[in-house]
């Protein structure tokens, strides 16, 4: 028996040694393929908006990425719950590019960087070990048919499409991703300011509904659903610029796929997909260049770096803002006429007509420094507690990736944004209305007889 139990030992060691000698290969080969994206594809091209590469220190860049592989100790080795999805890959896009990215591209020093770097490592360990706890049954859950929630799909979809076309029309013409930037431009002046609803129903629409459709029909062989969720996802791509929805289309693909029959997957995998993914993008776009570094690589996983010394900078000497043009705009008053993304824009490029959305840590500092960026910080916890509660007893091959996309939106926005503007509230809504069986977690029923009425039972069956 002992030698079985020592066997046992010696197999776990191992799996957890090869698991973490995998994730710190995978970590170094995801930073170096920031790297390259910075300094071959963006800074070449994009210099005029702040891309400015110029040589790291090798010392300090081994240093961080201790400090990264310090603080994923932390997270959460196998992921279970829709929370730990996020935590792992907030990580891989929010803070690894936040502790690497301005060693090479701001105009900070190291010292300076490495330091932000750990309280930013500390506010994730917290954030991680918090959603550790298993979240309580916060959202009441329906158990019964499923017709309220595809009338909320069907609704919601409608609206959004019949507004669409009504308001700027709606073109069915894939262009490449740089060409599609006049068209987003024309999006964002014509008719976001003038009918800030339909920018509510887009972004829910692409980062939840769609994702959902294609979730859903690949799970349960309901193929035109899948299709449903694609041509949508194509319709706003193609008529509004938005290209962050095309993220959604080959990923949803492989997450069904791997969590279709899984409860679990290793936390490290995540950065292991980054770096594939990093990589993958390069070697596309080093043969064709079709802008698949821009959309994978540059917004998915770098802005929080590229922005965070901009905010940092203007806000270091500056007042804070005070969240004054958000839900505290009746409370405070801050010496500022405009949010933080387009004052940063102001100040860093002289370009007032660009908003530089960013991270919680980005966001939070702005408002109101470090003490911004635990708030912030501690809004996520309560918004993936949430989602956690809806998706109960779903199965993940759902709940992630219908969370894909409100996910990604906080690498380069504010929690607090992502509530309404980028799907987590509709997101909680739909996992909630998602039909069970039964309550999760509920016992199941069960008779329990008296011994003796038991026997007396057992007797006349016998007779």
């Amino acid at each position: 028996m002992d030698d079985l139990h020592s066997q046992a030992k010696r197999v776990s060691l191992m799996r957890h040694l090869s698991v973490f000698v995998l994730f710190s290969v995978s970590l170094w080969v995801y930073i170096a393929a920031l790297e390259v994206t910075y300094s071959q594809f963006m800074a070449p091209r994009f210099g005029y908006l702040g891309w400015i590469y110029h040589q790291p220190d090798p010392g300090w860049m081994l240093i961080s990425y201790a400090l990264l592989l310090g603080a994923a100790a932390f997270l959460p080795y196998r992921v279970e719950r829709f929370s730990g999805y996020a935590v792992w890959f907030l990580y891989a896009a929010l803070l690894v590019p936040v502790t690497t990215l301005p060693q090479y591209g701001g105009n900070r020093t190291p010292e300076d960087t490495f330091t932000f770097a750990i309280f930013c490592s500390i506010v994730w360990i917290a954030v991680a070990l918090i959603l550790r706890r298993k979240a309580a049954p916060l959202v009441p859950i329906k158990t019964s048919k499923p017709g309220l929630l595809w009338a909320l799909v069907s609704v919601i979809s409608l609206v959004t499409y019949v507004y669409l076309a009504a308001v700027f029309g709606i073109t069915f013409n894939l262009v490449s991703v740089f060409e599609i930037y006049d068209t987003r431009l024309s999006y964002r002046d014509e008719v976001i300011p003038t009918v800030p609803l339909l920018g509510y129903l887009i972004t829910n629409q692409g980062n939840v509904i769609n994702p959902f459709l294609m979730a859903f029909g690949l799970l349960k062989r309901r193929y035109w659903l899948f299709g449903l969720g694609v041509v949508g996802q194509l319709l706003i791509y193609s008529t509004t610029g938005y290209k962050t929805v095309l993220i959604s289309i080959p990923l949803c693909l492989l997450l069904v796929f791997l969590l279709r029959k899984r409860t679990s997957i290793l936390g490290a995998m995540v950065v292991f997909g980054a770096a594939a993914l990093a990589w993958l993008a390069i070697a596309i776009d080093r043969a064709v260049s079709i802008g698949v570094v821009d959309v994978l690589v540059a917004r998915t996983f770098m802005t929080a770096g590229y922005l965070m010394p901009f905010y940092r900078e203007v806000y270091d000497e500056g007042a804070w803002a005070l969240w004054d043009y958000s839900f505290l705009a009746p409370f405070v008053d801050a010496p500022y006429d405009t949010s933080p993304g387009f004052h940063v824009a102001q100040v860093m490029l002289n370009r007032p007509d660009v908003q530089l959305n960013a991270s919680l840590f980005a966001d939070g500092y702005a408002n109101l420094g470090f003490m911004g960026i635990v708030i912030e910080a501690a809004f996520l916890v309560v918004l993936l507690f949430l989602v956690d509660s809806a998706g109960r007893g779903l199965p993940t091959a759902i709940v992630v990736p219908a969370g894909l996309l409100p996910v990604f939106s906080l690498a380069n926005a504010s929690p607090f944004s992502a509530l309404l503007s980028y799907g987590f509230g509709l997101l909680i809504l739909l996992l909630a209305l998602y039909p069970r069986d039964v309550e999760p977690d509920s016992p199941p029923l069960t008779i329990h007889f008296p011994p003796s009425k038991l026997a007396s039972a057992s007797a006349r069956r016998r007779q």
